[in-house]
């Protein structure tokens, strides 16, 4: 493994034509604010953030004015209007605290691993890896954080990624990928499941870019190509070009032939055998050999070495749910090991599991993407219906928040879960994880949350993870019970 000194601090080319990313549903704002709003494109901007209700939040005439002036939404955030505030760059961060002392609040410091991972960033020899300098990296990325609505907070798990020798890109190129998709292009075109995919990986590019890394891969599950990306001193916007000139000459040939996902994965495990590998499938349904595939992928990520360092990423592109499903299956069961949707679905997901307060952007969702399988403790912890510690939240939206702020995230989430629709089992009878979620008194452990550092050492949460996995079939050390999908002799 390569030391790198980021985990210490917590343990613009377009795309092509063919790949824009969906347009994105704007949320319906409030009235309350603290200027008043022409409706003018060239009005002095209002104020970014405002306090409503004792809470910080986007300024919904600062929304307004953004979508006159651009012509297009403001935010990703599908819940404005309740959403705690985005700080993308050390500019939100300043906006955030003139409001705040301005509405007679304390200015909110930086959490403590975004300050860690900023002083980093300004050391030479890390700036020099993404390709930028020490005095510039900082907002330069920030630029492209901002661009994304990614929380500052999240810098430190991207940087993360520079322990890994390899990020390693694995395509679905079957015939099934010209399919149509459930995601559309910035006209409101359906896109192909292979134009999703294409879409996507440019998006998760772009990101990358601005990081440090060692090597990207891109390869394909039935061609031969396979396309090695190295910095070799550039900087973000040469390396991207570059990045995006191979990338789409590869995209330019239609997918065709068969989904050897378990053959592609046993052959990337022993070619990187001993090595510290992040893998990514984009994939579109069940493999070859059905269920028995499935269950060899299954065995092949369980049993395999150092997961830690070998997390696994399914980025599922399909309008069929039922057809990606064993993805999910396989989430819950291998660890270090997410499965992610498309932003729209992911959004409805996180919004069901996490309430209206967590602001869960198109950002948030692509280092998800990036990173979620290495981060089971909280990004992959989503939804698992357990709220956020408030260092947790501290850490991933990237400044302390006021006592006001946190309760605000923690009675959203607690009025999620009493919302969940409780659905039947095949028996018609009610899921026994539905109901644990719903009826589970997070109100009563709330102090705990505020105080501890990490969910997991509440007893509460240690309880009710383990009323969970029983009420879903599965048990302490993983293992699928023989009443599931798969059954492992």
């Amino acid at each position: 493994m390569v030391y790198n000194p980021f985990s210490q601090a917590l343990n613009n080319p377009p795309p092509p034509a063919s790949s824009n990313p969906p347009p994105y549903n704007p949320a319906v704002s409030t009235t309350a604010a603290t200027a008043s709003f022409t409706g003018s494109a060239s009005s002095t901007p209002p104020k970014k953030y405002v306090r409503i209700d004792g809470v910080m939040k986007l300024n919904p005439e600062f929304k307004k004015w953004k979508e006159a002036t651009e012509g297009k939404p403001a935010t990703t955030v599908a819940n404005a209007n309740v959403a705690l505030p985005v700080v993308t760059n050390m500019e939100d961060h300043e906006a955030l605290n003139e409001a705040s002392v301005a509405s007679g609040g304390k200015k909110f410091a930086l959490s403590e691993s975004t300050n860690a991972t900023i002083e980093m960033m300004q050391e030479p020899e890390i700036s020099m890896e993404a390709g930028m300098q020490p005095d510039t990296m900082v907002d330069e990325l920030g630029s492209v954080l901002n661009k994304y609505e990614v929380p500052m907070g999240l810098m430190n798990k991207l940087m993360m990624l520079s322990e890994f020798e390899v990020l390693e890109f694995i395509i679905d190129d079957s015939g099934s990928m010209t399919l149509l998709s459930d995601t559309l292009t910035a006209t409101k075109q359906t896109q192909t499941r292979w134009q999703e995919a294409h879409a996507r990986l440019n998006e998760m590019l772009e990101i990358l870019a601005y990081v440090p890394f060692q090597e990207i891969q891109v390869c394909f599950l039935n061609r031969p190509d396979r396309v090695l990306l190295k910095r070799q001193g550039r900087d973000p916007k040469s390396f991207l070009a570059d990045a995006y000139r191979q990338i789409n000459a590869c995209f330019q040939r239609g997918p065709m032939g068969g989904t050897p996902v378990f053959e592609k994965l046993q052959e990337s495990f022993a070619m990187g055998a001993n090595r510290s590998i992040a893998r990514y499938l984009f994939c579109d349904g069940t493999p070859n050999g059905g269920l028995l595939a499935k269950e060899g992928i299954t065995k092949l990520l369980i049993n395999r070495q150092n997961p830690a360092q070998n997390p696994m990423t399914f980025l599922s592109c399909s309008d069929t749910d039922a057809e990606v499903e064993w993805m999910k299956e396989v989430e819950e069961i291998a660890p270090y090991c997410s499965e992610c949707d498309d932003f729209a679905d992911e959004a409805a997901e996180v919004l069901r599991d996490q309430g209206l307060a967590l602001p869960f952007t198109k950002g948030f969702y692509l280092i998800c993407s990036l990173v979620a399988a290495s981060s089971p403790e909280d990004l992959d912890a989503m939804d698992e219906s357990v709220p956020f510690t408030k260092t947790t939240l501290d850490n991933l939206l990237g400044v302390n928040h006021d006592e006001a702020s946190y309760k605000h995230y923690f009675d959203h989430f607690v009025k999620a879960q009493h919302a969940r629709v409780v659905e039947n089992d095949d028996y018609g009878r009610p899921k026994k994880a539905d109901q644990l979620k719903k009826n589970q008194n997070w109100q009563a452990h709330y102090s705990d949350f505020v105080r501890v550092p990490v969910a997991n050492q509440i007893p509460a949460v240690q309880n009710f993870k383990q009323q969970l996995k029983q009420a879903g079939g599965v048990n302490r050390k993983g293992k699928v019970k023989s009443n599931s999908t798969f059954i492992f002799k």
